[in-house]
């Protein structure tokens, strides 16, 4: 006996497909079926928490049609029901913002129960139902969406706001895991508008709940904007931040308590131990710029070159370094193995590179 699957495009799909972006990632929804009749037809179940299926051939998601309700405290806390008689519009009512719960069917007919199309016309994020605030995730997706799509002209609805607001006082935020929390800010940096994410946690009272390491002022979100104006490097947009911290700030607790990638930490450890070198209110002079690189290990690290003259750039806009990145490329192609065939050895190697170094620079900035 052939088995139908009542399937429905859904999510992002359906939301940046309306938008005009580029679609990524497509997931489906199945209304009515259950475990047996989707790995009886091939798919493969992947989903430990709920019922999410690979497609025999594309490898794409198919998630069963599921409820979902609060059990106890933070993101985990959920009992979730995929029973076959759960319908569509149920499960579009459990997901975050109403443009994220439409849903598309075979024949390009949309199902939009809670005004998505409305929403992104009004260029609005507006939460679906008021079962929002069981899931303090949330607040950081919807901080995440509004710096994706701020450049677009989107804003947050007031009412929306106000339930943000409601869960970071709750102190339900404090619940959630570290990783999760750094996985929606690296998601927020690479995006156009990575200081908004920032912004808006601010707003709401959240920021010092899931980042209480970090201090934020105008400056700072300053930089974060107009470095993401100049590199889509998300960790260079990291570890801009690190420029206005105090001596007080404890980078290595920052990284150790969000896991961060070695990449994010090791720039961000650059960054805050040359800040002032940085932030100098002159330019920079050939000695100084040689000190920078030592300092920040750009010689064995070389995309370093790059990503710290971007940030020496938005640090002192008005400031004129000159031709920094043509630099420190000609010293770093000095060759120690030249100088070891000189016949020196020990210190003398390290001092002569540094002096050859410090000269490439000189006529680099010229």
């Amino acid at each position: 006996m052939e088995v139908y699957l009542d399937i429905y495009l859904v999510g992002g799909a359906v939301r940046d497909q309306l938008l005009g972006c580029p679609v990524g990632d497509k997931d489906y929804v199945v209304v009515g079926a259950t475990p047996d009749q989707m790995l009886a037809l091939g798919y493969q179940q992947v989903g430990k928490d709920f019922p999410v299926f690979l497609h025999p051939q594309t490898r794409e998601e198919y998630a069963l049609a599921r409820t979902e309700r609060k059990q106890g405290q933070g993101y985990t806390g959920f009992q979730v029901n995929t029973d076959t008689t759960i319908t569509l519009s149920q499960d579009l009512e459990r997901r975050d913002l109403t443009i994220n719960a439409i849903a598309q069917d075979e024949h390009g007919y949309l199902i939009d129960p809670y005004g998505g199309q409305q929403d992104i016309e009004r260029k609005l994020l507006r939460h679906v139902s008021p079962a929002f605030v069981e899931d303090p995730l949330r607040v950081l997706r919807v901080a995440r969406f509004y710096a994706r799509f701020k450049p677009l002209g989107f804003t947050v609805a007031q009412e929306t706001k106000r339930l943000m607001t409601a869960m970071a006082q709750s102190g339900e935020l404090t619940t959630l895991v570290a990783e999760r929390v750094w996985r929606e800010w690296e998601k927020a940096l690479s995006t156009h508008a990575p200081a908004a994410f920032i912004e808006l946690l601010v707003e709401i009272d959240a920021w010092s709940q899931v980042m209480p390491e970090l201090t934020i002022s105008p400056s700072s979100l300053s930089d974060l904007q107009q470095i993401s104006q100049v590199t889509p490097c998300t960790h260079t947009r990291f570890a801009t931040l690190m420029l206005r911290q105090s001596d007080t700030f404890e980078i290595n607790l920052l990284s150790q308590r969000l896991r961060l990638p070695n990449q994010y930490k090791r720039l961000a450890q650059a960054v805050f131990g040359n800040r002032e070198r940085l932030l100098q209110p002159s330019p920079l002079s050939p000695a100084q710029l040689l000190e920078l690189a030592n300092g920040t290990d750009m010689w064995r690290q070389p995309e370093r070159i790059e990503q710290l003259a971007h940030i020496r750039h938005i640090a002192r806009p008005n400031i004129s370094d000159g031709c920094i990145v043509s630099a420190l490329n000609q010293a770093r192609a000095i060759d120690a193995s030249s100088i070891v065939a000189r016949g020196l050895k020990g210190p003398e190697v390290g001092q002569a590179l540094n002096e050859e170094r410090l000269l490439a620079i000189k006529r680099g900035l010229v």
